[in-house]
């Protein structure tokens, strides 16, 4: 039977992939629940312990849902969670800055993936760009879902009436209450002075004084409870068959059959890029790897040969993964024998690349050696390591599964920042250049004393290894300050760092806010005793 116009007018039309939720307002109470605890896990408080109990609440209310949904996790995405916890849970044992802003981003990027491909798809699918964009995506999904979600959650509220049939009885036996509560109160303060205090405290507030953060505060959870009510939405109604690429990767890869690169034009840019880096390559193995005469002969120390370039030449690895990407996207192969020979030339470029990663970590060796090292240094380390294991990984699948690297790169990442975490870059830097010091007595304290807590137990070794050290430096604050002919600028390695630990044990005692349970963190408890012990 035909459908008429009329007809189509009236038919309600839904959101489109979203499927009929049986329980809207459970899923709202639920994200209004969670933009609550995140409130008070994390505002104005540090983090700590926090970010991992925020995320069990977030699986937690996922699961509850999906349970009364009949929705429950695919099982070959369920690796997501692990990477995810180890993430979250590094909150309580790390609090170097930059790492633990990689650990909060790793965390919203999994926690994205999670809703994404919770019911159905397959993260390994996608390709690079796809996950760079995914946490995009779910975030202005989520927002469009979020409203219906609130709309039917708000009707069957309306329908059922269960708002004025609760609401009236609760403010009756409030008013009844508040005589029985004020009896108890007076005698319970009567028999207890610091709940005295707390009684005190609580009826002296100023509430106008406190209105603006309110009012900011609430903001903030209703804009979040939104934000998760459309996450949570997303996650038990995507499709099996819900298309998995945005709008934008779909133009991209349709590109390839509008503008393309032939494959005498690829061949001529891999083997011209190949003679160069083979140049380059030749030239590492006649001085740098070859030895000190070598670099002498032609006129340079081997210091300043060295000591530099690092930053260019991994520079210099990334671009070229990307161009082997972008020319094996774009360039053109009519038959196997190109295919073949596209492969091969991008095989070797990709190994001189290889070589030029083993100079450039031989050149941060030579110069952490003279300098040290700092986190940016070492941070530079860990990147060359992964990119070269990414880049045999490319030549792999590069010859056998080339719709296989975008997952290799996104493992890679994880890697890269699951090393830091292991390594704990503060603690070892710390270590090393202690080491360092015993050897060589070059230390620089003033940069030692600006490390996070997690370099404390270091730290106070530190002070037993500079004790007897009168060599003066410049103090932290003269570094940092334009009134360095005001103070008194110059001070022993010793002073400098048990200056820097006392104060730390100051700024600890003064702000409580991480001794709270929710905020526990390890490393700044190791310090608290520690330094505790030292002023003792």
């Amino acid at each position: 039977m035909e459908t008429t116009h009329d007809e189509l007018i009236a038919k309600p039309i839904e959101p489109p992939n979203l499927l009929v939720l049986r329980t809207p307002v459970r899923l709202l109470q639920t994200a209004v629940v969670l933009g609550i605890m995140a409130d008070w896990l994390f505002y104005d408080k540090p983090l700590g312990l926090s970010l991992l109990l925020f995320v069990l609440l977030m699986i937690g209310g996922l699961c509850w849902n999906g349970r009364h949904e009949a929705i429950t996790l695919a099982k070959r995405n369920l690796w997501l969670l692990l990477p995810l916890f180890f993430f979250a849970g590094m909150a309580t044992l790390r609090t170097n800055s930059t790492l633990t802003t990689l650990n909060v981003l790793a965390v919203l990027c999994l926690l994205a993936y999670l809703a994404f491909f919770y019911a159905a798809g397959r993260v390994e699918n996608m390709n690079l760009l796809g996950y760079a964009l995914l946490p995009l995506r779910v975030f202005g999904r989520s927002l469009a879902l979020a409203a219906p979600v609130i709309g039917p959650s708000v009707q069957e509220i309306k329908v059922n009436g269960n708002g004025r049939r609760h609401l009236f009885p609760m403010l009756r036996g409030l008013l009844l209450a508040l005589p029985v509560l004020l009896v108890f109160t007076v005698l319970l303060s009567s028999a207890d002075l610091i709940f005295a205090d707390y009684v005190d405290q609580l009826f002296s507030l100023d509430i106008f004084s406190h209105m603006a953060e309110w009012l900011w505060r609430g903001s903030l959870i209703l804009l979040l409870s939104v934000l998760l009510a459309g996450g949570l939405a997303l996650a038990l109604t995507r499709h099996a068959d819900d298309e998995e690429q945005s709008a934008l990767e779909r133009a991209l890869s349709t590109l390839p059959n509008q503008f393309s690169i032939g494959f005498i034009e690829t061949s001529t840019i891999l083997v011209l890029v190949n003679m160069l880096f083979a140049a380059f390559v030749a030239i590492q193995f006649t001085y740098l790897f070859g030895g000190v005469a070598n670099v002498t002969e032609a006129g340079y120390t081997f210091a300043d040969y060295a000591r530099r370039g690092f930053f260019e030449l991994l520079t210099v690895a990334i671009l070229t993964m990307l161009l082997v990407l972008g020319l094996n996207w774009l360039a053109r192969r009519e038959n196997k024998g190109q295919i073949r020979l596209f492969n091969g030339l991008g095989s070797v470029l990709v190994g001189l690349v290889l070589v030029m990663l083993v100079s450039a970590w031989r050149r941060m060796a030579l110069y952490e050696a003279a300098f040290g090292y700092t986190e940016l240094r070492l941070i530079v380390y860990v990147c060359m390591g992964w990119l070269a294991l990414t880049l045999v990984w490319f030549l792999l699948t590069l010859w056998l599964h080339p719709d296989r690297f975008a997952i290799g790169a996104l493992l890679a990442v994880m890697g890269f920042v699951a090393t830091l975490n292991l390594i704990n870059p503060d603690a070892f830097i710390a270590r090393q250049n202690l080491d360092r010091y015993e050897q060589t007595g070059d230390l620089d304290a003033a940069y030692l004393a600006s490390l996070s807590n997690d370099a404390v137990p270091e730290l106070v070794r530190g002070l037993a290894l500079t004790a007897g050290d009168a060599e003066t430096q410049l103090t932290p604050i003269c570094a940092r300050s334009w009134l360095s002919d005001e103070l008194d600028c110059y001070a022993t390695p010793h002073e400098i760092l048990l200056t820097a630990l006392n104060g730390r044990y100051q700024t600890l005692i003064s702000d409580s806010s991480w001794q709270r349970w929710t905020s526990f963190n390890l490393p700044r408890w190791q310090a608290y005793g520690l330094l505790g012990f030292l002023a003792d």
